[in-house]
C-alpha cells in the first residue's frame, strides 16, 4: 500500500470510511479538499496576493487560506455562525446576494458540495459567480455528479425522507447526473468530455494523497472542475 500523506496539513495517518471516503486523521480533510488543495497548488493559485471568494469554508482549508491569502481571503456561508473557525466570515446568502457581487474581483472562487443545497436558479448562481472572478480567474468546485443518473431538482417544499430519497441527502433539493450532464451544467460551462484525473496527475501521487480511486475517472461526487475564466459559455 502506499504511504499516504495528507498534501494540505503534512500528516501521515487517514482512515478510509465504509463508503471510501479517505479522511486526514490530522485536518480532517477529505479527499475532494485534498485534489482541489492539489488543483490550486497545480495552477499557482497558493500564493500572498490574490483575492479568494470561500463559499461554506472548511475546517481543513479556511485557516491556511487565511494563511495565504491575509485579508484577499473572503469566507461566506448563509450561516456564518456554524463556520467559528474561519475568522472574518460573513453571512452571504447564494440566490440573494451573487447578483450584487462586483464583476473581476477574484482570483480563486472556491466551493464543495454547496450547489446541490441552493434554492434558486443555480445556472444563476454558477453564472455570478464566474462573472466575478477576474481575467485568468479560477472558479475551483466539487459539485457532486452521480454515475447512471440524470438531472433532477424540486424547488418547492419537500419531506426530508423524500429528498433524501431522490437526491441522496435530507437537504438536497437536486441532483446532477452524469447522463445529462453536457446539456445541463455543459451549456453553462465547457466541460471534458470525459472526466480523467489521469491526464494531469501521476497515479502514485493521487493514491498518496489519499484521493480515492473510485473519482480519479468518470464522473463522481468527488469530481473537482477548474473551470477558468473563459470556460463560461454564456457570452456575447
Amino acid at each position: 500500500m502506499t504511504d499516504r500523506l495528507c498534501n494540505i496539513c503534512g500528516h501521515t495517518s487517514m482512515i478510509v470510511r465504509p463508503s471510501r471516503e479517505i479522511i486526514c486523521v490530522g485536518c480532517g480533510s477529505h479527499g475532494r479538499m485534498r485534489l482541489m488543495w492539489l488543483m490550486l497548488a497545480r495552477h499557482d493559485l497558493l500564493r500572498p496576493g490574490l483575492r479568494c471568494l470561500h463559499i461554506a469554508p472548511e475546517a481543513a482549508l479556511a485557516t491556511r487560506l487565511r494563511a495565504i491569502f491575509g485579508d484577499g481571503y473572503d469566507p461566506v456561508d448563509i450561516a456564518p455562525e456554524l463556520y467559528p473557525f474561519a475568522g472574518g466570515i460573513r453571512r452571504f446568502g447564494l440566490v440573494m446576494d451573487t447578483p450584487a457581487l462586483a464583476s473581476a474581483t477574484y482570483d480563486v472562487v472556491l466551493h464543495s458540495h454547496v450547489m446541490e443545497h441552493v434554492r434558486g436558479n443555480v445556472s444563476a448562481v454558477l453564472f455570478h459567480l464566474h462573472r466575478a472572478l477576474r481575467p485568468g480567474g479560477k472558479q475551483v468546485c466539487c459539485i457532486p455528479i452521480v454515475r447512471g443518473r440524470h438531472y433532477a431538482e424540486d424547488l418547492g417544499p419537500i419531506d426530508p425522507d423524500e429528498a433524501m430519497r431522490r437526491f441522496g441527502q435530507d437537504d438536497h433539493v437536486r441532483m446532477f447526473g452524469a447522463l445529462d450532464l453536457h446539456t445541463t451544467l455543459g451549456m453553462l460551462f465547457a466541460l471534458p468530455e470525459q472526466y480523467d484525473l489521469l491526464r494531469d496527475y501521476d497515479a502514485d501521487l493521487l493514491a498518496r494523497h489519499g484521493i480515492p480511486e473510485v473519482t480519479w475517472a468518470g464522473w463522481s461526487p468527488g469530481s473537482v472542475l477548474m473551470l477558468d475564466k473563459q470556460d463560461l459559455l454564456l457570452r456575447d
